[in-house]
Formats: C-alpha cells, sequence, structure tokens
C-alpha cells in the first residue's frame, strides 16, 4: 500500500530556536499515553494510545486522529534540546491520512474525552530509516458548527528512536529520587500530616513512584533516598503519635519507677521496633512499657493502614534496588561545609545510617544536592569514599559523565536535559513523555563518542509520574537491545584513572539560595540540648536521635525558599524541651552558718518530670576570687517521676565573711538544665575563734599569776627583810 501525504513544513532549527513563545491553547487537548514498541520496529507494527478532551464550550464533531512522523533523525543531545524546546505548533512531518491509518472518535461535548489508537505497520511510517531519534505526533481535526479545515484542533509529541540491534550500545543509569518536605511540630508529630496522607496514597506522588518501581523488576534503578521520608511514613502509620521520653530498656529498676510517658522524645528504640515497621499493631505509641500484655491495641486509622503498607513494600523492593541515603533531611550540604557547620554534616550523615540500619535496610551513602551543585570549598570536606551526584551544568569542562576529583571524589554527572522530560504541548513530566525523552537521549548517547561511559538521568525531585502511569509502561519501555540499565555505584566505578582538574561550577543564584546562617545555628543547638536531655534521662538513649533528626529538617535543602518558618520550629523544639529540663529545681536553705571549717549543706533536689533523670549539682560562690568557700561536687543522682531526692553539698571555708552561693541542677556530664536556686553562706569558723581566745586566756592568767606571785615575794622581802636581821643579832 502506498503511504498517503498530507505535506506540512518540517521544523527546522531556525524555527526551533524561535520557539520561547508560548503556543495558544488548542481547543482539544490530547495526550499519548502509551507507545508499544517504545521505540521504531525494523518491522511489524507500532501501536500508540492517547486521548483527546474537548477543552472548549462547543462541540466538536467528525473527529479523526491522525500519526505522523519526521523523515530525518535527530543524531545529538543539543538537536534534542533544541526540538524539545520548540514551540507545539511548528509542524513536524506528514500526517497519515489514508483509509486504515487514521482512528475515528466521533464527536466530543464539552468537557467530554475520549480514547484513540492508532496501530500502523512499520512500512507506512515516513522515516528514512536511518539511526537516531524522529518526531512522533498525533494531530486531530474536527467539524465546528459543520465546518472542517486542515488545521489541526488537539495535538500532541514526543519522541522515539530508531537503533540498530546490532549497532552501538551504551548503558544507562537511572537515579529515583525519593524525598518529600518534613515538618515537625516542637512535641515530634508531623505538622504536614494531611499531606503524608495525600503522598502516600495510590494516587498521592509517592504513593505512584513506589507502584511505578514497581513495575521494573530485573532493571537496574537507584533510589536516592532521604530517610527523613521513611521516618515520616512511620509516624504516619502510628496516626503520627508525639516522641515519647519514657523507658527505653527493658528492665524495672527499684529505684526508678516506671513513666507514664506523655512528654516529647523519641518513641520505641531500636531493639522495641518489630521486624517490619508496618507491624503497628504491636508498636508502642504511649511509651508505656509496663502496661498489660493483654490490652488491646489502639485501633488505626485507614490513612494509617496505607502508610504500614507503604513501608512494606518499600523495604520489600529496596532489595530489589540499589539504595542510596543522602544526609538525614537531605541538608542544605553546600551552606553546612561552606561554613562551619561540618559537625552537623556528620551528624546528618550518621543519622542516614542508623536509620537505615533500624529499618534493615541495606543503603550506601550518597551526596546529591537537589539543585545539582556543589561548591569545590564544600565538596573538599566530603568524604572520599561517598559518591557525589551533581548536575552536567555543575562540571562544563568535564569529557564524561563520571569525573574523579584531585581529592578522590568520584563526582557522576546527570544529564540535565533529559530530566527535562518530553517536548510541549503535552505534560513534559508525564510518565510516557519523560520515558521518551531518557530512551531518545540514550540513543544519541550510544551514537556519540562517550558510548562506552553511562548515561546518567536522575528524574525530578518531586517527580509525580501522572495518573497515566501504569499505560505508559514506563520500565519496560526502557528495556531495549542496545541500552544496558547500572546503578549509580556501577556508573561511578567506570570512571577512569584521569583526574578532573576543572573547577566546579557553582552560580552566584545557588550561593543566594543557601540557608541563612540562623537556620544553621537553630539545628547545631536542638541537636545539643537533645544530647543533654538524653543524658539527663535515666532510662531512655533514643531521645537525642529524635530531636537531632527534628533539627535537621530545619536545615533542609527543600526549606531554601521559606528558611524562616522552619528555623522557628527548630527553636520552639528547643524551647520546648528548656522548658521540660527547668522542671528539674534544687530546694535549698535562705541561709546557711558554718561553725567551722568544714561543713555540710542540705538541698532537695525535685524532679518535676514524668520521667526518671539521673541529675547533678554545681555550685558556683560570687565574689570568691581566693577560694575563700568551696563547694565540693556531689555525685548524680536517680530520681523517679515527681518525686524527691536529698544532697548533703560539703562546704570548705577558709575566712569569715558572707558568700552568696549559686547551685544549678546538671545532667551526669555536667551541662546545666536550665533552673537555679541561691542562698548565702556565712563561714563564721566559731571553733577555732573560741580557742584562739580560750588559749590568749590561759596565757594572759598564767602571766598575771606568775606577776602576782613576783610581786608578792618583792613585797614580803621589802617588809620582813630587817627584823630577821635584828633577829639574827
Amino acid at each position: 500500500m502506498a503511504v498517503g501525504l498530507v505535506p506540512v513544513t518540517a521544523g527546522s532549527s531556525a524555527a526551533a530556536a524561535v520557539t520561547a513563545r508560548a503556543a495558544p491553547a488548542t481547543p482539544l487537548a490530547v495526550s499519548v499515553e502509551s507507545m508499544s514498541p517504545s521505540v521504531i520496529p525494523r518491522k511489524g507494527t507500532i501501536t500508540v494510545t492517547g486521548e483527546v478532551t474537548n477543552r472548549s464550550e462547543s462541540t466538536w464533531t467528525d473527529l479523526k486522529v491522525y500519526l505522523l512522523t519526521s523523515s530525518e533523525p535527530f543524531t545529538s543531545t543539543d538537536e534534542l534540546e533544541e526540538a524539545s524546546a520548540s514551540d507545539p505548533v511548528t509542524e513536524i512531518g506528514s500526517r497519515l491520512y489514508l483509509d486504515g491509518q487514521y482512528d475515528e472518535v466521533g464527536d466530543l461535548a464539552p468537557g467530554d474525552s475520549t480514547g484513540f489508537t492508532l496501530t500502523l505497520p512499520r512500512d507506512e511510517l515516513k522515516v528514512s530509516g536511518a539511526p537516531g531519534v524522529y518526531w512522533l505526533g498525533v494531530h486531530v481535526l474536527g467539524a465546528l458548527d459543520g465546518v472542517r479545515d486542515n488545521v489541526a484542533d488537539g495535538r500532541a509529541r514526543t519522541f522515539v528512536p530508531l537503533m540498530d540491534p546490532r549497532g552501538p550500545r551504551t548503558a544507562l543509569s537511572l537515579v529515583v529520587p525519593v524525598k518529600a518536605t518534613v515538618k515537625r511540630q516542637p512535641d515530634g508529630t508531623l505538622a504536614n500530616l494531611k499531606t503524608w496522607h495525600k503522598l502516600l496514597d495510590d494516587d498521592g506522588r509517592l504513593g505512584r513512584l513506589l507502584q511505578l518501581s514497581g513495575t521494573s523488576p530485573g532493571l537496574a534503578i537507584t533510589w536516592v533516598l532521604d530517610p527523613a521520608v521513611l521516618d515520616a511514613v512511620r509516624s504516619v502509620a502510628r496516626d503520627n503519635p508525639p516522641m515519647d521520653s519514657g523507658p527505653t530498656d527493658t528492665d524495672d529498676e527499684a529505684n526508678t519507677p516506671p513513666s507514664t510517658g506523655g512528654s516529647p522524645s523519641a518513641g520505641p528504640s531500636a531493639d522495641e521496633e518489630s521486624t517490619d515497621p508496618s507491624d503497628t499493631a504491636s508498636d508502642d505509641t504511649t511509651g508505656d512499657t509496663t502496661g498489660d500484655a493483654s490490652e488491646e491495641p489502639p485501633t488505626l486509622s485507614e490513612e494509617a493502614g496505607v502508610a504500614a503498607d507503604w513501608l512494606s513494600t518499600f523495604r520489600s523492593q529496596s532489595a530489589q534496588h540499589t539504595v542510596l541515603s543522602t544526609p538525614y533531611g537531605d541538608v542544605d550540604a553546600a551552606a553546612m561545609l561552606r561554613g562551619d557547620f561540618a559537625e552537623s554534616y556528620e551528624q546528618a550523615t550518621e543519622l542516614s545510617a542508623t536509620t537505615m540500619e533500624d529499618l534493615g535496610i541495606q543503603a550506601g551513602p550518597v551526596l546529591a544536592p537537589p539543585p545539582g551543585f556543589l561548591p569545590s570549598a564544600a565538596l573538599s570536606q566530603v568524604d572520599p569514599e561517598t559518591p557525589v551526584i551533581l548536575a552536567d551544568q555543575a562540571a562544563p569542562e568535564a569529557e564524561a559523565p563520571v569525573v574523579r576529583t584531585e581529592l578522590g571524589h568520584r563526582v557522576v554527572l546527570t544529564d540535565t536535559s533529559a530530566g527535562e522530560g518530553g517536548p510541549g504541548p503535552t505534560s513534559r513530566l508525564r510518565a510516557l513523555a519523560l520515558r521518551q525523552r531518557i530512551l531518545s537521549e540514550a540513543a544519541v548517547h550510544a551514537l556519540s563518542a562517550e558510548r562506552d561511559q553511562p548515561l546518567v538521568v536522575s528524574t525530578p525531585q518531586s517527580w509525580n509520574p501522572g495518573s497515566d502511569w501504569q499505560t505508559a509502561d514506563f520500565f519496560a519501555g526502557l528495556d531495549v537491545p542496545w541500552l544496558r540499565a547500572v546503578d549509580v555505584p556501577t556508573a561511578a566505578l567506570s570512571s577512569s584513572d584521569e583526574t578532573f582538574d576543572g573547577q566546579l561550577s557553582y552560580p552566584a543564584r545557588q550561593r543566594r539560595a543557601e540557608l541563612p546562617v540562623a537556620n544553621l545555628l537553630a539545628t547545631q543547638e536542638l541537636a545539643r540540648i537533645g544530647n543533654t536531655y538524653a543524658d539527663l534521662l535515666t532510662r531512655n538513649d533514643t531521645v537525642d536521635e529524635q530531636l537531632a533528626k527534628s533539627a535537621m529538617l530545619g536545615s533542609s535543602y527543600r526549606v531554601r525558599r521559606r528558611p524562616q518558618p522552619a528555623a522557628a520550629r527548630v527553636r520552639e523544639t528547643t524551647q520546648t524541651i528548656r522548658s521540660r529540663m527547668g522542671q528539674i529545681t534544687i530546694d535549698g536553705p535562705s541561709f546557711v552558718t558554718m561553725s567551722s571549717e568544714d561543713g555540710p549543706i542540705g538541698v532537695t533536689i525535685v524532679n518535676g518530670l514524668s520521667e526518671p533523670v539521673t541529675v547533678g549539682v554545681r555550685a558556683s560562690v560570687s565574689d570568691n576570687g581566693s577560694d575563700e568557700l568551696v563547694i565540693h561536687p556531689a555525685e548524680p543522682v536517680s530520681i523517679g517521676p515527681g518525686q524527691r531526692a536529698s544532697v548533703r553539698l560539703r562546704a570548705t571555708a577558709k575566712d569569715i565573711g558572707v558568700h552568696s552561693v549559686t547551685l544549678v541542677p546538671t545532667s551526669p556530664n555536667g551541662d546545666p538544665l536550665g533552673s537555679t536556686t541561691k542562698f548565702n553562706v556565712r563561714s563564721s569558723q566559731v571553733g577555732l575563734v573560741i580557742w584562739v581566745i580560750m588559749g590568749i586566756g590561759a596565757a594572759v592568767l598564767l602571766i598575771a599569776s606568775g606577776v602576782r606571785i613576783v610581786r608578792s615575794i618583792r613585797t614580803r622581802k621589802a617588809t620582813h627583810g630587817p627584823r630577821l636581821e635584828d633577829a639574827d643579832r
């Protein structure tokens, strides 16, 4: 059969360059939802399905759907990028209009939709057959009020490769970010709970993403995961309980009665987690680890069940894919590492590792800044063993997709163009549009001199595959003979031994977008306070980790656009913990008199918390430059919830006077808890004074007696001396 053609003007490079202007919307919206196969076959047929929607206020009649292709292929990524940016009204080829080549879909009332199916033999497609990437378009023509013309009333277009199965081959490394914004209240609950319900639903972004990745058995993909997402899902699966600072051990202690819970903390420890975190029926959401084992578990909501199923599915799929975890909260590494906050970055990295270990998910570390850029100064502080994923625009001088820096880092560069999706007017990031763009970029990559290096493509950070993800058959379309799928660690190992001596590009707009120091300071302070709070609690060893995780959320890349509210949430959490630690107080005397050089001072420590604590006491004396009064520290004491403990402090005085003493309750490590008590101490040293006075008095008495005796003898001699002489005579 001869192929009938309606000649139209093919889009030229000049025409494509003009396409910054947006095309006016056609009255009919057209979408391509499936294509089988995903490439132009050497023989057989190609089938395209889709949908037509009447978005006008008029009824369109006698609708017909036509397929069209370009005659010559694109063979470079620059040509693909130019074509993708072209005006949607630019003609790209000739319609195939003979009987059997189009689909008659009838009439369409305003707001209505109808599907179409086009199946054509390979030899009826007007393509040259040269390897490369061709346009494939769909035009819909109809009549309005009985008037019909040759102008498309609705159109869609995409790319389709044609490659020789025995020709050039290459490898593709597909990166799929699993990220979302996590916000936590000071009590540890999710602040954006309703958003998470939508995200995890089957029709939500994360729900669709997980279902989509489940259709890729045997095809290597790499999840780049923010572990804060999994913690958020766990919260939803437990109906969003607050953090609990109750005991996380399992042994009762006679001197520390069990807590009744109800305060901000970390929730169950790693040891208490069930093997399957989605088994929420056995999870403790109140922190009461001593409750009656026969009690019925709380009834969870439908949304909690959906979240539990999502988490269970994620864990099972993680064994099929490669999982790389970002520093916890996907923290702004550029801001942290360029500033004096490298310690916070390291802590975020450790939190990610422990989270993945607790969940039983094998994951390696990765640094993958969402903007795709990282300053060289920041990269120098990253462990060289950690793979770094950046956009190809971050290293424009690089000659390969994977480079090795002078410090030994393996930097994997993603193809920015491929991740932008398909050409308009179709939604660029619908599953099929994105797949065809990725497949087409892989085709021209295979035709290039860089084919021995893998093409690395990342889906957008917040990619939603769309409602038609199932019909798109995303991963099946990537399974073609000339394309081999590899994960990011494998791609990273493909770098040559040559050192990339160019400079990483870090645009000024990225520097301006970095988080302010206020966010980083707020993160640092909450993490520090969390350590003190955990040290204070006798039987909880996880609250510091949970508070550190909340701290990292305030320094996430995802809060760059609105940093102030994120910092405020972190500071409010810090103040909440400070307030709780302030409930540890000291009752002391208003005035103390020391009657000797050494003496005890009795004080009472009050535990106003509902958890057992271990408390020390630190004393300071005003105007004590010469250490005239020393209050010796006492050993920390354990106090049950709501209880008191008496502590005797030993004081040593070296002078006589009145001193002002301030006592501060501390954690066992000596960090102050916030409250204080003051009193005065009079160091009179009465005992010593009495002995001195008695000694002086005795000496005076002795001397006085001696003087009196001497005087008495002299007086007697003076009175009786002559008479004695006469008697002698």
